[in-house]
């Protein structure tokens, strides 16, 4: 097969239009290719280059469901590799722009999510990015061997394989998410000119880009059930709390009581403190006098809450990540 059968026939694939006789020539046409024939086009470029992009692009084509990139089957992913790197050495536009080629502009290796669901990216360092609809993430074809980071537009959850030699980070406009392995969402509106970041587990260190006249960075440290939501327009950073905290992992693997016999308040939110990995304070000393009897399983906690400050004539108010407990006290 000729280079310019193939490149009509790899596009007819890409488009979901070949035959089965077609899909046979393509997979026969890769189990000919002599190793000696691709080294002969490689050599004409760096030898780093050439592990690099085999790397970053065999691992794109091997995922099983599809965004743009991961539509192509593995055995066609080789050939397809072979002409992208050509087309690299030689500036050709072998395939159409909105398939396989924007893995190479620019440097870049983009996946973009079309579909109606959510797609999990599975990157070299074995992070997991589960791509939003409408969304996609950008990052270098040398990613993980000096640095990892990736450029969010959209919303995605990361589950971050933990390497303490190099921190993953994640920008999304302005503002930066920086990791060394955990699990988060970021949520980015259009709309509302706003970016949300919400930590699952582990600890992120959020920031702006943009440095103050102080020359420092705007930034928070968030862990789980913590969240920020940041202000494209004013730049401002508000940390606050998700909208329902879930117990954290090693306290929910204890299985702490929740059920309560006349026991002071301060001991209360020491429990509820341990369980969300969240900080608690009375604001007066009288309420640690109040005792409390009740039965807190399987609620959230913010009626956990309100059930306390009901028996005790208190009220919560959450300000920032923290939540204060009011009353007059017992």
């Amino acid at each position: 097969m000729t280079l310019e059968e193939f490149n009509n026939l790899a596009k007819k694939y890409l488009d979901g239009n070949t035959t089965e006789e077609e899909n046979r020539l393509l997979e026969e046409w890769n189990e000919a290719q002599n190793a000696n024939d691709l080294n002969f086009v490689m050599k004409q470029n760096d030898e780093v280059v050439k592990k690099r992009m085999w790397a970053s692009i065999s691992k794109e084509v091997n995922n099983h469901r599809t965004s743009k990139i991961r539509r192509i089957g593995f055995y066609v992913g080789l050939a397809a590799s072979v002409m992208l790197v050509i087309s690299y050495l030689f500036n050709v536009n072998i395939f159409d722009k909105n398939n396989i080629t924007a893995l190479l502009e620019n440097d870049n290796i983009e996946i973009s999510n079309d579909t109606k669901d959510q797609e999990i990216v599975l990157l070299s360092d074995g992070t997991e990015v589960h791509l939003s609809k409408n969304s996609s993430i950008t990052y270098d074809k040398n990613f993980n061997i000096d640095k990892r980071e990736v450029h969010l537009r959209g919303n995605a959850f990361f589950k971050v394989k933990r390497d303490v030699t190099k921190l993953f980070i994640v920008h999304t406009g302005d503002l930066s998410t920086e990791v060394l392995g955990t699990s988060f969402w970021i949520n980015e509106n259009k709309k509302s000119k706003s970016i949300e970041v919400v930590v699952n587990t582990g600890k992120v260190s959020v920031y702006t880009s943009k440095k103050s006249r102080k020359n420092e960075k705007n930034g928070v440290i968030l862990t789980p059930n913590q969240k920020v939501i940041y202000d494209e327009v004013t730049q401002n950073i508000k940390p606050s709390l998700v909208e329902k905290p879930k117990p954290i992992g090693k306290a929910e693997q204890s299985k702490i009581s929740l059920i309560f016999q006349s026991r002071p308040l301060q001991e209360v939110l020491n429990v509820l403190s341990k369980l969300y990995g969240i900080d608690f304070v009375v604001s007066n000393e009288k309420l640690n006098q109040c005792r409390i009897t009740a039965d807190l399983n399987d609620l959230h906690m913010y009626i956990q809450l309100e059930l306390i400050c009901k028996s005790i004539d208190a009220q919560y108010e959450k300000r920032g990540t923290v939540i204060f407990v009011n009353g007059e006290g017992c």
